[in-house]
């Protein structure tokens, strides 16, 4: 078990035009030794930079603009994402028609992924690349629906997803600016099929699914953008038998995971003036710095397992 996380960092400043370039390195954070190692750099030039290094294939999944490999975005054709094989030093793109990539989990000869897409470039959809032929897969949704957040769980095998309506969202967003529409809690196995709906909520926005070994954590608010006055309820849920696990008003990071043990999670987290990866406990109801931000701004992060 470790974790992989990609920082970003400022590599040249103009002050004259007051333009600054910026690339991200992706690392690796050993569970057992506590040590970090720089893994992978690439140039920081999608709307997310987003890598993960995956040490079971040796190789480092990531976002990059079509065919740029300079630090600068050059409109060239949409973020794609990428893997780098660290034993060959091969670079591989492995999607051609996406805008923007909001994450990317490679688990089992697959890539899973959630994107703004050429076709629909106001929803984000759930896509599959299957390593073995290179082939890509989407779910079967209408293509007004969105994903805000995804977590799969590597143990149950399912992929879980907080879907709404991109139509329903611009009426509610007309009629208050601030109240979400409905939004669904579905799961999915790894063929994107077997779809089964988990938890639906009305008015409230889902901003964070964790999940693992049927376990899963969510976290809702009632508006769409966070307020001083906004509401929200986070729980984890059983789902073998849908009991409720823990409650709180807890903000969860829309990026986080469950620790092994499930006693508690791991979330990219803002706490004072320190940004970095924290362990918060289930029982304690505290956070732990993990992962300081002394790398840079952590852009993301995965337990891998």
């Amino acid at each position: 078990d470790y974790i992989s996380f990609t920082a970003i960092h400022m590599t040249a400043y103009d002050e004259a035009s007051d333009v600054a370039e910026y690339e991200a390195a992706v690392y690796e954070y050993n569970l057992q030794s506590k040590q970090v190692s720089e893994i992978f750099r690439f140039p920081y030039n999608t709307l997310y930079p987003l890598g993960v290094y995956d040490k079971k294939t040796n190789s480092v999944y990531y976002t990059k603009e079509k065919n740029n490999n300079s630090y600068k975005n050059q409109r060239t054709g949409g973020d794609q994402i990428y893997v780098y094989d660290l034993a060959t030093g091969s670079d591989t793109m492995l999607t051609e028609d996406l805008l923007a990539v909001n994450y990317i989990v490679p688990v089992d000869g697959a890539v899973f992924f959630v994107a703004a897409r050429e076709s629909n470039a106001s929803s984000l959809s759930l896509g599959k690349i299957d390593l073995s032929d290179g082939s890509i897969k989407y779910w079967d949704e209408a293509d007004t629906a969105s994903t805000r957040t995804i977590s799969v769980d590597k143990i149950k095998k399912r992929i879980y997803v907080a879907i709404y309506d991109t139509e329903e969202e611009d009426v509610a967003m007309a009629s208050t600016g601030f109240a979400p529409p409905e939004y669904t809690i579905c799961s999915f196995n790894y063929n994107l099929s077997d779809k089964q709906e988990v938890l639906h909520k009305d008015n409230m926005a889902i901003k964070a699914l964790y999940a693992m070994d049927n376990r899963l954590l969510y976290r809702a608010d009632d508006t769409i953008s966070p307020l001083p006055d906004t509401t929200t309820i986070s729980e984890v849920i059983d789902l073998s038998n849908m009991k409720v696990l823990f409650k709180s008003e807890e903000q969860f990071a829309e990026r986080g995971s469950f620790t092994r043990d499930k006693k508690g999670v791991y979330v990219l987290e803002t706490i004072g003036e320190d940004e970095g990866i924290y362990y918060y406990d289930f029982e304690t109801r505290e956070y732990t710095p993990i992962i300081k931000s002394g790398f840079g701004s952590v852009a993301n992060f995965q337990l891998m397992y």
